[in-house]
């Protein structure tokens, strides 16, 4: 199917594949209404639409047959713009509309039709995807993202269209889609916007991927780093962990064939005295930072650390020596992303309130710099920097040291000075961050929610199984994604044997980040043994060949060395039955499947594989071309070897 854009007589665009448009009345907007051209100038593979204001242009270049890139500019524009709308409530055509997060946990993923009606408004941050009548998808984005965020809005509504005079009806369903980049009124007459990219590909998965290997490389993300294997303090002993129980766990650990491969041993939040001075020794580590780091190193691992890198507790010494060094409002009040003057109060500490950095101060700037050198000098290898989003402060409302520029201009500006100060060596996780502003600088990104000890209530895995779906196209194209810790104890958890092998398995097929924060010397043997079981051997990243359909399971396929893993979990509440053509999941009928932990070959059905899960339960199937495959029950990815 070849793509085609062009510039009607009104001055807008259509999209189009053979007769049929895909996106028309492609008209650009400001603020969220449709720009008033006084004079509309149509050229060669070029409009300009000039305003009172100045002038707004856009430029095709066309690129290969399911390919082409709209430029988009400014040129002398006086008018104040927080959102220029490359094109703003264009008609399209789509059975469905992928979701991309702009940060952890945010709402990701595929919807059909009637979703999109159910949520009326859907906005996507980065890039989309549009899934077309047929099967084919259209995604755009910008092939980078250093300068300004970029918005995707889709609108569904149902219209009501009378046949006759008779009273009778249909229902049609109407979708428009706005696609822009927030300038946030940094007032700049002159730019030339990043191209902004329309690829036509057979499947949504096909065009989300190449999507991301395009933005990834074009700002260079960092793919070089070994697959994050590691522990955290946070997730059974949270801001309670000492300098007692890091000697218990190092002198435990040694004794454990199963934490032989860890990388990092990361210390998470409680080791300062107060948020924002990260420096000073907490009475759960009085001799510091550096001499628990040198006890981590002994023990073999590379020391880790968890830094807020954007918070300041109103109680901290940084903020009463230096109240100038964060972010105000218009008003001259702080910006408070956190309150927390009522129970319960975070971490142990007493601060009322937590204000955001102004990265724009220099001497802010300079005191960060201070803390990651110092925080690597010590001998950390491993940065968990949290709350990051706090960051991402939309400059046109609030007020900084140093105006004129978007946060995602001062946002990648802080991330570069810490990347420097932290070593090109370091791994670098982001947590609770913006996705696209990192790219470049992190070398893990967590995706989803917090999980904890149970499957329902506030900390169970549905957002993070959502999450961790809706971004594997980002997994090894960004940078690694990290799903959070994997729960193996088998006390004081509410976790089910299912559930936790379940997820265990499912972080470890994704691809993603592994490591616990269970006490690994305490736990059973099993457990042990699970945790080595899905230790990651080298970046991988699974299809997902259901990933433009609502489905109540999770599939995920690696194919590789005539071998195969195929890995189904029923998330939903409901026993699952269901037959799956063998073909549609990138096989034929000739290779041979044997069914993990259970144990026996399986038989394809006319064609297909045949499952029955219970809730919250998994399969996961080894395939080969040749007869006889021995399970390798020790290591996962020995299977496909």
């Amino acid at each position: 199917m070849a793509l085609n854009c062009r510039i009607e007589k009104d001055g807008s665009l259509t999209v189009s594949s053979g007769t049929a448009y895909l996106i028309r009345n492609m008209y650009p907007g400001i603020d969220g209404h449709s720009l008033h051209a006084i004079r509309i100038i149509k050229e060669e593979n070029k409009v300009v639409w000039e305003t009172v204001h100045g002038k707004v242009a856009c430029s095709l270049h066309e690129e290969e047959e399911e390919s082409f890139e709209l430029e988009f500019s400014l040129d002398n524009y006086t008018g104040p713009i927080h959102t220029l709308h490359f094109f703003y409530q264009a008609d399209i055509r789509a059975e469905g509309f992928y979701q991309a997060a702009e940060g952890m946990g945010g709402d990701t993923g595929y919807y059909g039709k009637n979703s999109m009606l159910e949520r009326g408004t859907i906005v996507s941050y980065g890039l989309c995807s549009l899934k077309l009548p047929g099967g084919h998808a259209l995604t755009i984005y910008p092939v980078s993202q250093k300068h300004y965020e970029t918005v995707c809005e889709v609108n569904a509504r149902e219209n009501v269209k009378y046949t006759d005079g008779s009273g009778k009806h249909s229902k049609e369903t109407e979708l428009s889609l706005s696609v822009g980049a927030r300038m946030e009124n940094t007032g700049r007459e002159q730019v030339i916007f990043e191209r902004l990219r329309f690829l036509l590909t057979p499947s949504m998965e096909e065009g989300l991927e190449k999507a991301a290997e395009e933005i990834g490389r074009n700002m260079s993300a960092r793919l070089f780093m070994p697959q994050a294997y590691h522990w955290c303090s946070w997730y059974y002993c949270y801001q309670n962990f000492d300098r007692i129980q890091l000697k218990e766990y190092l002198e435990g650990f040694s004794q454990l064939a199963c934490s032989k491969e860890i990388r990092y041993f990361q210390l998470d939040v409680g080791y300062c005295t107060s948020i924002g001075d990260w420096l000073e020794p907490s009475e759960r580590f009085p001799e510091g930072l550096e001499e628990a780091f040198q006890e981590i190193k002994k023990a073999g691992y590379i020391p880790g650390i968890w830094v807020g890198a954007f918070m300041v507790g109103n109680r901290s010494r940084l903020y009463g020596e230096h109240p100038d060094w964060v972010l105000h409002d218009w008003e001259g009040n702080p910006i408070r992303p956190w309150i927390t003057d009522n129970e319960p109060k975070p971490w142990g500490y007493q601060d009322e309130e937590y204000y955001c950095l102004d990265t724009s101060h220099p001497e802010a700037m300079a005191y960060m710099k201070h803390v990651f050198t110092t925080l690597r000098k010590w001998g950390a290898g491993m940065f968990k920097t949290d709350f990051m989003l706090w960051g991402l402060q939309d400059s046109s409302r609030v007020k900084r040291y140093n105006p004129g520029k978007t946060s995602i201009e001062y946002y990648r500006e802080y991330l570069q000075m810490i990347r420097e100060a932290i070593g090109e060596d370091s791994y670098w996780l982001g947590c609770i961050a913006p996705f696209l502003p990192f790219v470049g600088y992190a070398d893990g990104m967590r995706i989803g929610g917090d999980v904890g000890s149970s499957w329902d209530g506030e900390f169970g895995p549905q957002n993070m199984m959502r999450c961790l779906t809706g971004n594997n196209y980002t997994n090894h194209r960004y940078y690694q994604t990290d799903p959070d810790a994997v729960m193996l104890r088998d006390f004081q958890i509410r976790l089910t044997e299912r559930e936790t092998e379940s997820l265990a398995l499912l972080a470890a097929v994704s691809g993603s980040c592994i490591y616990t924060s269970d006490p690994l010397h305490k736990i059973a043997p099993a457990r042990q043994k699970l945790f080595d079981f899905i230790r990651p051997d080298k970046r991988r990243k699974p299809s997902l060949p259901f990933l433009s359909e609502e489905r109540p399971e999770i599939v995920m396929v690696h194919k590789e060395n005539n071998k195969g893993l195929i890995y189904i979990l029923n998330k939903s509440e409901a026993d699952f039955y269901y037959a799956y053509d063998i073909e549609k999941l990138g096989f034929t009928p000739d290779w041979h499947i044997f069914r993990l932990k259970t144990g026996g070959k399986e038989e394809l059905w006319k064609n297909n594989l045949v499952v029955s899960i219970p809730p919250h339960g998994c399969l996961l199937f080894i395939l080969s071309r040749e007869k006889q495959i021995i399970p390798d029950y020790e290591s996962l990815w020995n299977n496909l070897k």
